[in-house]
């Protein structure tokens, strides 16, 4: 069974890049070799069940050599540690995402791909939940389609070769069913929930080496262990998520925080499993952590596509490019000495450090240190250039990186006759381009001017013929795109996001390539332009859009206070109507009337048509004034606008049908000046089923989130996050009777500034919120514990264990209460935070005493509050636990620094202390070995007195 799983783990890493290109004929042999070990087993073994023979000692010894296959050149890659895990099964999933499940079905579709050219491995067995996402993956995909004579799915618990003919159209006997099969090339998908189906047992008379014969059988169950030897690879789902253990490895702990994780994930998806590519982003992006619009950018730059023939790793090629395009100028020349002569003879690390000073690449031994660190650590770190480079070098250049740097000035008109793509991002100096930089650049196809200082564009850009893409996000002087942009026939995106253009030029309705285009006009529309008939006109000129055909992503962001918006918004929903290939859309719509047209051209039987179902949107509905300050936080604002299809609802009155239909399409809403509700139900949240995000914001007659008696169906049952602020009325989180499934799903739950809440937890509803993870409350005058119980004597009572750990909140991890003057008791004595690691009290002034049952998580690690109250805070008396001493995992808050920035900085510093103390968490290489350093923690002695 060892030997086994060791095949089954090999086979998963040489489906990876860049395994999967290298010469793996050693591997394979070896793979070869296992499986006809295995059938000899399984002969010796029938044969000794009958009582004939015994598995001989030459097997037994074979197996054993086998079992000592050498991974050395697979351990380059992926640290043996990891390998070990694999064949242990002992994955550290940590609170698996939704979106991280997705790799699994990915990479497992891709090994099944490839092991079907394989003649050796006719049973495959894939074991895990999402096993028939599996099937749907492999079955559309039209190579399979071709390959296969026949393509089916089979129920074993109905029987298989009865169903087979059943499906195949046939009341062939098995006889006749067997010969059939032999003739043909067939893909058979098996579901076998509880893995009893040995696949030796299968279609025994089915085989023929003349033709291509598969079987894939899914046992979804993960609790079922597999019998061993019943198929010739088990493809577990939880092995494919090798890329994301090896970033997680190389970036360490932190990556787990809420900040980093989705943004995480987003990159792993991006690298499509390229081993390399993942330990050097990894490496790369832990050296900037929170800089998260580098995040942003190693994202697009892995996106990027590649033209030239030569190009045959365009992954680890991004990666690299993305990670050099962030070198200082010595390590670029030392690297490029590494590149020419490193591979014509070896070399130590001080001889190289010698050649590079011999060859004035560097001046200093100590700076040739430094930079092997650099390139050896990640790679990353800002050039911060102060002057353009020279040209010389540009006559043969395919690509440019010039971003993140200190110039304000480029070259007059640089040769560069075979550029294609043209960096020169964040560069918040530039402010000008050259009249005739762009002249000789025939072959520019990407061409990225983002967050620079640029007031206008050159008449040069017209030469660009082959121009595909045109970023200038965030160039906030911008304020005119010239008339030359409609030139540019071959462009396929234009992001103009975050500039300060007035309006949009009639010239871009010949773009009729376009595919994406991102927009925003926050210029000034002042009343002095009143009597100015260029900036008078529309904001978008008619009939420019609906002349977009080919759009996919259309984003129009704009002022709410632009009149001209306002005024033409109708016809240019009418324009949008008609791009019939448009996926994604933002727009901002004054008036809840306006969703009818789309609403009504999404039930139109016209082939021409926007369809709203299935659709990423972002509509912002309602009309507003643009507020100078927010009272929903930055960061919450940002992760609600990640969502794909999200409904902000602004000054809304009633509850429009419009609304309630976007609702059933929407994962996110943002309720904001709410005038009327009492309740989120009356908004039909029956029908809110996709529904993952919430925040409500200053809706000032709502009194409770869910109110049972106005809508009795079991609603919100996807609900992930839920964000209210400045809720004057609001009273209790649930009003009414008790409904199974509501709220299931809630992972965050924050409560601000509510200063009528009196309830957050009722014994019914902890029942429910068994997947919350993180409490917030702050600022609610009026809350005195977090579950509202009529007898509090819980601690001296006699427990009932086996039903009190059912009324807990068994995955919570993180609980905030902040500045919460009535606050006296947690949960006054219950256990109900089994998994706590993270407790923050702050400006509680009557929590003085605190229950031992509720700070009994083993997993808790940091606590903090003020000095002088965690002093002076007592232990109530317990008949079941005695006070613990916590005094070691206690960190102060002081009062005259900023609250968040100070917890902010407390819980990178734990994660970094705990990156620190765990080995498995530490990258030294892919396969180094590590030295762990001792965390140092504050410890006092004195003993807290019980009340």
């Amino acid at each position: 069974m060892e030997l086994n799983r060791k095949k089954d783990v090999v086979c998963v890493i040489l489906s990876y890049p860049p395994m999967n290109s290298m010469n793996k004929e050693t591997h394979k042999n070896w793979v070869r070799d296992v499986l006809k070990i295995n059938d000899k087993v399984r002969r010796e073994t029938k044969m000794f069940s009958m009582g004939k023979t015994e598995v001989s000692s030459e097997t037994i010894k074979t197996n054993e050599l086998l079992l000592n296959h050498s991974l050395d050149d697979i351990e380059a890659y992926v640290p043996p540690m990891i390998i070990q895990k694999m064949c242990d099964q002992t994955w550290p999933l940590t609170c698996p995402d939704e979106k991280l499940h997705n790799l699994p079905v990915n990479f497992v579709t891709r090994q099944i791909l490839e092991e079907i050219e394989n003649p050796e491995v006719q049973r495959i067995r894939v074991f895990g939940g999402d096993g028939l996402r599996v099937i749907s993956a492999v079955k559309d995909l039209p190579q399979i389609q071709q390959r296969f004579d026949i393509v089916i799915q089979v129920d074993t618990s109905l029987g298989i070769e009865n169903n087979i003919a059943i499906q195949l159209g046939s009341s062939r006997n098995r006889g006749k069913l067997n010969e059939f099969l032999k003739t043909k090339s067939f893909l058979i998908f098996l579901i076998d929930d509880f893995g009893w189906t040995n696949l030796y047992e299968v279609g025994k008379e089915w085989w023929n080496s003349n033709n291509i014969q598969k079987i894939v059988c899914i046992t979804r169950d993960q609790k079922i262990y597999p019998r061993t030897m019943t198929e010739d690879l088990l493809i577990r789902l939880d092995d494919h998520l090798l890329s994301w253990e090896l970033f997680c490895l190389n970036f360490g702990k932190i990556v787990h925080l809420p900040c980093f994780k989705q943004k995480a994930i987003y990159v792993v998806e991006k690298c499509c499993g390229h081993l390399l590519a993942i330990v050097l982003m990894a490496r790369a992006l832990k050296r900037v952590q929170f800089d998260f619009s580098v995040w942003k950018h190693a994202c697009y730059m892995l996106s990027l596509q590649h033209n030239r023939s030569q190009m045959v790793d365009r992954v680890l090629c991004n990666t690299l490019a993305f990670i050099l395009g962030r070198l200082s100028d010595s390590a670029h020349e030392c690297l490029k000495y590494c590149a020419f002569y490193l591979d014509r003879k070896e070399m130590n690390k001080d001889d190289l450090i010698q050649e590079w000073i011999k060859h004035a690449s560097i001046s200093k031994f100590d700076e040739g240190e430094k930079i092997v660190g650099d390139l050896v650590s990640a790679f990353l770190g800002g050039k911060g250039l102060s002057r353009a480079p020279k040209y010389e070098a540009c006559e043969v250049a395919f690509e440019i990186h010039l971003m993140n740097n200190k110039f304000s000035e480029l070259p007059n008109s640089p040769n560069c006759p075979q550029l294609c793509t043209l960096f020169l991002q964040n560069n918040c100096f530039l402010r000008a381009i050259p009249p005739l930089f762009f002249q000789h650049m025939p072959m520019l196809q990407i061409l990225d001017l983002s967050h620079t200082k640029i007031r206008s564009l050159p008449h040069s850009l017209s030469g660009l013929a082959l121009l595909q893409r045109l970023l200038l996000r965030g160039c906030k002087l911008l304020m005119e795109l010239p008339p030359e942009v409609g030139e540019l026939n071959n462009l396929k995106a234009l992001d103009f996001e975050g500039t300060e253009i007035i309006r949009l030029l009639v010239e871009v309705g010949k773009l009729t390539n376009l595919t994406s285009l991102k927009m925003s006009f926050y210029g000034d529309t002042d009343d002095r332009w009143k009597d100015d008939h260029y900036y008078s006109r529309r904001i978008i000129p008619q009939n420019v859009v609906c002349n977009l055909l080919q759009l996919e992503e259309l984003i129009i962001d704009v002022s709410p206070d632009d009149k001209r918006w306002n005024s033409n918004v109708k016809d240019i929903v009418e324009e949008v109507c008609q791009l019939d290939r448009l996926n994604t859309l933002q727009i901002y719509l004054p008036k809840v009337l306006l969703l009818n047209e789309l609403w009504k051209n999404a039930s139109s039987s016209s082939s021409s048509s926007t369809k709203i179902s299935g659709m990423n949107f972002r509509f912002i509905v309602g009309s507003h004034m643009k507020r100078i300050i927010s009272r929903v936080p930055l960061d919450v604002a940002a992760k609600f606008g990640e969502q794909e299809r999200y409904l902000k609802y602004v000054n809304g009155e009633c509850f429009p049908i419009e609304i309630e239909k976007i609702l059933g399409e929407a994962t996110a809403l943002f309720l904001d000046r709410h005038s009327t509700a009492t309740s989120l139900s009356e908004f039909g949240i029956g029908t809110m089923k996709n529904l993952k995000c919430c925040v409500l914001a200053e809706c000032d007659e709502i009194q409770a989130i869910v109110d049972a008696d106005v809508n009795r169906y079991p609603s919100l049952k996807s609900l992930e996050y839920l964000n209210v602020y400045y809720m004057k009325n609001l009273k209790s989180m649930w009003k009414g009777g008790f409904q199974w499934g509501v709220l299931s799903c809630l992972k965050v739950l924050a409560l601000y500034t509510c200063p009528q809440l009196t309830t957050i937890f009722t014994s019914d509803m902890i029942f429910i919120l068994r997947n919350l993870e993180e409490l917030v409350v702050e600022d609610c005058p009026k809350i005195e514990s977090l579950i509202a119980i009529h007898n509090h004597n819980y601690a001296n009572a006699t427990f009932d264990f086996p039903k009190l750990n059912k009324m807990s909140l068994p995955r919570l991890k993180k609980m905030s209460l902040h500045y919460l003057p009535r606050l006296v008791s947690i949960s006054y004595g219950l256990i109900i935070l089994p998994k706590l690691e993270w407790m923050s009290l702050y400006d509680c002034p009557s929590f003085k005493t605190l229950y031992p049952e509720e700070v009994q998580s083993k997993d808790l690690w940091t606590i903090t509050g003020e000095a002088k109250w965690w002093e002076e805070l007592k232990w109530n008396d317990s008949k079941c636990f005695g006070p613990p001493n916590l005094d070691s995992i206690f960190v102060p808050i002081y009062w005259d620094k900023d609250l968040t920035t100070q917890l902010a900085e407390i819980n990178v510093q734990h994660q970094a202390g705990m990156q620190q103390t765990e080995p498995s968490q530490q990258p030294a290489g892919p396969g180094g070995s590590l030295k762990t350093p001792t965390m140092k923690v504050r410890r006092r002695s004195k003993q807290k007195q019980v009340a």
